[in-house]
């Protein structure tokens, strides 16, 4: 059996039996107005004057302009969305910046109730699928219900509505679609737990029905030899028949390895690093495999809650993971990328553009992040209109940050 652990960092306050549990911890409410709650906010201007999400008018949305998210969006409608699937407790579909934004089964959506239209074994599955309750209702459930819901968070940071007029925007507001995929739950049963078969089942799930990227803001510390076979599969294998980008979380709590699954040393698995402030590796990161290793916000990020707290501060390195996984859809979806195959993506942009870029952390304290680790940022898509104050100038290696 797998135990989840997701990396959220905060006050459990009057959760802490729940948040031990899980890992989770309580967040702050946002009220839309400047925050100030770390060094790098609020920034004193944004990069996209066009856009009028809430938090980002006012200043607060640090991570996006962090990593230049604003050009990935595009004045003209996406012609193929990247589809990324969530891998979490759920989201609430009908959030304002979420309900806009989801991957829509279309032969489901226009089907008979009750009927697997589409003959793939789920029934009804419109926007993703319950694996914990075999049910295609992805929302929360149970005790998730009356807490923070971590999945609608993520799903916020990876794809959040832009120029909606509240709330928040994400790297991915535009080139990102998002597939729900509930694998834990939040009782304290043991069926809540991310164990194997669920994990694997959602995996196939998530690859035949078209996820390109596959965000785990979540690790786990044992595995198994059949989700073994199922990350190959995806992740490895040089003809697999549905490859996807595996983005995962690289924890920063203390623990000694990073986890699963970014412990894998697959090919298309591709490293959230947590950056805290002034381009620090957040304290506590786990180590974390080579490969392709990228930097991105962890800290004071505002992320999409519930009732009666529509917007929460967060913290940790879940929110590294969404933000990475929003920003490389945001560029994969965008004209000169559109094309490419997964494998094609991350050697030309990954690898070639992304992991070689001169915006580097600062050096961590430990093997491997001696000499720091690069900063993930949609720079390659700048031009001579369209810049981002975090982007390389001519004459500097790069202007310096808020």
């Amino acid at each position: 059996m797998l135990r989840r652990t997701v990396q959220v960092a905060g006050l459990c306050g009057l959760l802490s039996a729940l948040c031990a549990r899980l890992g989770w911890t309580q967040a702050t409410p946002f009220q839309c107005r400047p925050l100030t709650c770390s060094t790098l906010t609020p920034t004193p201007s944004v990069d996209d004057s066009t856009t009028n999400d809430c938090a980002y008018r006012a200043g607060n949305l640090w991570w996006v302009d962090y990593v230049a998210g604003s050009l990935a969006w595009s004045n003209r409608e996406v012609v193929r969305p990247v589809i990324v699937a969530v891998f979490d407790d759920g989201a609430y579909t009908d959030h304002e910046d979420i309900r806009n934004q989801l991957w829509t089964n279309e032969a489901e959506a226009h089907g008979k109730p009750g009927v697997d239209d589409d003959g793939n074994g789920y029934v009804d599955d419109v926007h993703g699928w319950d694996f914990v309750e075999n049910s295609p209702d992805v929302s929360p459930k149970g005790e998730c219900r009356s807490r923070i819901s971590h999945g609608t968070v993520m799903a916020s940071l990876v794809a959040a509505e832009r120029n909606n007029g509240v709330g928040i925007a994400a790297p991915g507001s535009d080139g990102a679609r998002l597939m729900i995929l509930r694998v834990v739950g939040c009782n304290r049963g043991v069926n809540d737990d991310a164990n194997p078969q669920r994990l694997a089942r959602a995996l196939d799930y998530a690859t035949r029905m078209g996820a390109r990227i596959l965000s785990f803001s979540a690790h786990w510390n044992a595995t198994t030899p059949e989700l073994d076979h199922a990350f190959s599969e995806i992740a490895d294998r040089q003809d697999a028949p549905h490859s996807a980008i595996v983005v995962a979380s690289v924890p920063n709590k203390g623990e000694p390895t990073a986890g699963y699954p970014a412990a894998y040393t697959f090919h298309r698995i591709v490293r959230a690093i947590p950056i805290g402030n002034e381009d620090m590796i957040s304290p506590g990161t786990s180590v974390a495999p080579p490969g392709l290793n990228l930097g991105a916000p962890s800290a004071c990020v505002i992320g999409a809650g519930s009732a009666p707290d529509r917007y929460r501060v967060e913290q940790g390195s879940s929110n590294s993971t969404a933000i990475l996984s929003g920003l490389l859809a945001g560029i994969w979806a965008s004209p000169p990328y559109a094309k490419l195959s997964t494998d094609e993506f991350l050697a030309r942009v990954v690898q070639g553009r992304m992991v070689k870029s001169p915006r580097r952390s600062k050096p961590g304290s430990r093997t491997p992040y001696l000499d720091g680790v690069p900063l993930a940022d949609a720079c390659l898509l700048e031009t001579e209109r369209r810049k981002a104050r975090v982007c390389p100038q001519p004459g500097s290696q790069r202007e310096p940050r808020p």
